[in-house]
């Protein structure tokens, strides 16, 4: 199955969901809309449309091109599920500022966000939790069903919900819970919300996992951008990793575990870095690529995804990115600060230049551009930050796509990823693996983006501090570097970026910054939730007013 096909499939799947207002309520707003009992029994196709629909979720807003929207209420693209993901998880580090004068932005940026409705916020919890619903409603109607295929697909679907709830325990910590079971009633979290871990959520998500994998198909058996056990082990991998965060837990070894058998899965690192970012990557990098977020310029519409992704990062006066329709322009939108970018290695390191550095990781364009954001990120795109050139839509052959959107799928778990997993975990005292087996694995990535060994690292340079960097290097703009800066306990005190906390030289923040408020849209409707530590919605209210 390609790409092309796996959207395709889904374009008759507006017979079976349609959302409405409330905690996790799927049933249709339009009475021409059918129910997914009808849908079902049309035909066993429509199981797979159902299933597809649950995935597409991460790429499309709505099944209606770029325009519609699955959710009320939710701007199809600047709510876009990815879009909104990868803000949360991007901008208020390091990594990435924005430059526009959305309402969102200067929260996130300076990360100053507080209960006032926020679209980054509202659409990352809306949605996932929309992705939960959904796999509720699928699981229960596969689950009345007598096709051949049935316990594969209510696998794909619990993986599916396990990675949305993943999703909610690390940004919001203590969502509402709800499965197949109880989907009638308003949910109540799992977890106590007077501390900012959840025992109960990350326990079940894990459990949930171990459950549903034996009935997913092999590590780069199934259908590419569908879920496998390769896909299975490696969110086990992260959640583990980061277990003491989420859980108050020490799960190292565990993580060491799931690393192993993620790589014993058969897959390989990809020949080129850039390669991985590229319109063909589903071709060219697809034995690294564990499980991508799948887009097809042909099906795939959307100005969030990858369309927002390639286009935020530019400006258009590069002559060789077009990147969207044919058109050589950009959004002016994201950037990096400079203490980021001096992460990466420099020949002159007195007068660093994108062309100066040594590993090939680092795609930057500084023209006209200072290296530090040193002014209001706002309307400050074009003379400060460099630029990222790290997503675009264009093929590893030079082809450029010019009459559709972009090809190019987000590579949201990869090998690369778990090689720097399973070195973490061993230098927090994990069991069952080798300093050296992890040393090897971080040279090689490193000869990659050196293309040589000139990159290579002694065992004695293989620290903690050192991995959180590699991780920079080598992940930057994937979605994990507020995750990674939580977990080092250097994402509110300890280390500060251009504007951090508003400041132009960066400050320490509050802890409460360290999980994003539930939205009050669904505090209002469902009374069993509890706001997170530190957010009040009068004072938050009366401070937006001053």
């Amino acid at each position: 199955m390609n790409k092309k096909y796996i959207f395709a499939a889904i374009a008759g799947v507006s017979l079976l969901f349609s959302s409405c207002t409330g905690d996790l309520d799927v049933k249709p707003l339009d009475p021409n809309v059918m129910t997914a009992e009808k849908a079902y029994a049309s035909s066993d196709d429509a199981y797979l449309k159902g299933l597809l629909k649950i995935y597409s979720v991460w790429a499309m807003s709505g099944q209606d091109g770029d325009g519609s929207s699955d959710i009320s209420g939710l701007d199809p693209g600047n709510c876009q599920l990815m879009r909104c993901w990868w803000n949360l998880n991007e901008v208020p580090t390091d990594e990435a500022k924005n430059a526009w004068g959305d309402l969102w932005v200067k929260a996130v940026n300076f990360i100053a966000w507080n209960t006032v409705q926020n679209e980054a916020i509202e659409g990352a919890y809306q949605r996932s939790m929309f992705i939960i619903a959904l796999a509720n409603e699928y699981i229960r109607q596969v689950g009345e069903s007598s096709i051949a295929e049935k316990n594969q697909y209510i696998a794909e679907a619990r993986f599916c919900r396990a990675l949305a709830y993943s999703v909610l325990l690390d940004l919001f910590r203590n969502p509402p819970f709800i499965t197949e079971n109880n989907f009638s009633v308003a949910p109540a979290p799992i977890g106590n919300a007077a501390n900012r871990t959840n025992p109960e959520l990350f326990n079940w998500i894990i459990k949930e996992l171990n459950e549903c994998e034996t009935d997913l198909p092999a590590a780069r058996q199934g259908v590419y951008g569908r879920a496998d056990q390769g896909a299975a082990e490696f969110l086990k991998a992260r959640l583990f990793l980061n277990a003491e965060v989420y859980a108050g837990e020490n799960h190292y070894t565990d993580c060491i575990t799931a690393c192993k058998n993620v790589i014993s899965g058969g897959y390989s690192l990809a020949d080129n870095y850039a390669d991985l970012f590229l319109a063909d990557n589903d071709q060219t990098c697809k034995n690294e690529i564990i499980f991508p977020i799948v887009f097809n310029g042909a099906e795939t519409a959307t100005w969030g995804g990858m369309t927002f992704l390639i286009m935020a990062s530019v400006s258009g006066e590069e002559s060789d990115l077009k990147t969207f329709k044919g058109v050589n322009s950009g959004w002016d939108g994201m950037r990096p600060t400079g203490q980021f970018v001096d992460i990466f290695e420099f020949d002159d390191e007195a007068n660093p230049t994108p062309e100066s550095i040594k590993d090939e990781r680092g795609m930057f364009d500084n023209t006209n551009r200072s290296l530090h954001i040193t002014t209001d990120p706002n309307g400050t795109f074009k003379t400060e930050g460099w630029e990222v050139l790290k997503f675009r839509n264009v093929t590893s052959t030079g082809t450029i796509n010019t009459d559709a959107w972009p090809d190019t799928d987000f590579p949201m778990f990869r090998l690369a990823d778990v090689y720097l997993m399973y070195a973490e975990a061993i230098l927090r005292g994990g069991a069952g693996g080798e300093k050296g087996t992890a040393l090897g694995y971080i040279n090689n990535l490193r000869n990659r983006g050196y293309h040589s060994a000139f990159g290579n690292i002694a065992e004695n340079d293989l620290t903690l501090d050192f991995i959180l960097n590699e991780r920079a290097r080598e992940l930057y703009w994937e979605g994990v570097r507020r995750t990674d800066l939580i977990r080092f306990s250097k994402f509110v005190k300890g280390y500060n970026w251009d504007f951090k906390g508003g400041v132009a030289t960066g400050v320490d923040v509050d802890d409460r910054f360290l999980v994003y408020p539930i939205p009050t849209t669904d505090l209002t409707v469902n009374g069993n939730l509890v706001q997170n530590p530190g957010y009040d919605a009068a004072a938050d209210a009366e401070e937006t007013t001053e």
